[in-house]
């Protein structure tokens, strides 16, 4: 009888592994599909696609008026204090 434990252990090593394998990949493609997931454009801030574009551009967005103003934009949102927290003060 103890010429088949071993066997038997390697098979169950073996199936645990490939078990564990497939779950991983199972739990990839699931992270693939929501990252290619077409974004909704309806409620898009329009400031958000113009930041996308310029992305996109790469190095020549540095030369794109229009891609200066967007980022021009974006900083002074990020930067500039909340309206509503100055009202509660």
């Amino acid at each position: 009888m103890k010429e088949t434990a071993l066997p038997r252990l390697v098979a169950a090593a073996f199936l645990m592994f490939a078990i564990g394998v497939a779950i991983i990949e199972f739990g990839r493609e699931e992270d693939e599909v929501r990252a290619n997931r077409p974004i909704d454009t309806a409620f898009e801030d329009p400031l958000r696609g113009a930041l996308q574009r310029c992305q996109a551009l790469g190095e020549a967005a540095v030369r794109d008026t229009a891609c200066l103003d967007a980022w021009a934009e974006n900083r002074r949102r990020f930067l500039s204090p909340d309206p509503a927290s100055e009202r509660s003060e």
